[in-house]
């Protein structure tokens, strides 16, 4: 019984924090699909697709002006990294914090295209390194951990979808498309993501 009321305690809290934030402020959770490119020192790394997950903020750049506001992230992502041949397997784990201003274009009361520009940063472990071989077999010993801070430039564009009629409670939903190009040595691609704000 402790427990679910501690539950129940803190959804009231969110649900109710929410809708007392600011004008145009949002909380949320976002899922995406991945598809990424890596790099490795010792040779040429591979690419993979997979799934991350991560929270959202937002919230309003200007209060005066409804169409610039940040949008901030964190996200995380565990997966592997498939050699190319004659390359280096690695296995990552990455999270990233991004900061992205976006711009809204106006289109209708219930939908509000975006585009933005802005920067990710990022910290990954990468693990269970080896060199492959033409038939991309593992060969030799195995590669020493690389663990690195990276750093991303990000072009996005997307919408929000409003479900309901509040003004400053109501659900958003936010797909968008993310350009992700390394600025250092890292993980970098085309993310298509959906998020949900409260």
């Amino acid at each position: 019984m402790p427990r679910l009321l501690t539950v129940a305690c803190i959804a009231y809290c969110f649900i109710h924090a929410s809708f007392a934030s600011a004008k145009g402020e949002r909380f949320g959770v976002t899922g995406a699909y991945y598809d990424f490119t890596s790099s490795a020192e010792e040779g040429e790394s591979g690419e993979n697709q997979s799934i991350r997950w991560g929270l959202v903020h937002t919230r309003p750049i200007d209060d005066n002006s409804a169409r610039w506001r940040w949008w901030f992230g964190l996200n995380y992502l565990a997966d592997s990294i498939p050699a190319p041949q004659n390359g280096v397997y690695q296995e990552v784990t990455n999270y990233e914090f991004r900061v992205l201003p976006q711009y809204a274009i106006p289109v209708a009361s219930w939908l509000t295209p975006y585009v933005g520009a802005g920067l990710s940063l990022a910290y990954s472990q990468y693990s269970e390194r080896w060199h492959v071989d033409a038939d991309e077999f593992k060969y030799g010993s195995q590669l020493p951990d690389n663990n690195a801070f990276e750093a991303g430039l990000l072009l996005n564009a997307g919408m929000v979808i409003k479900m309901g009629s509040n003004p400053d409670a109501h659900l958003q939903i936010a797909p968008q498309a993310t350009l992700i190009v390394p600025v250092n040595d890292g993980l970098g691609g085309v993310e298509f993501s959906l998020s949900f704000l409260f």
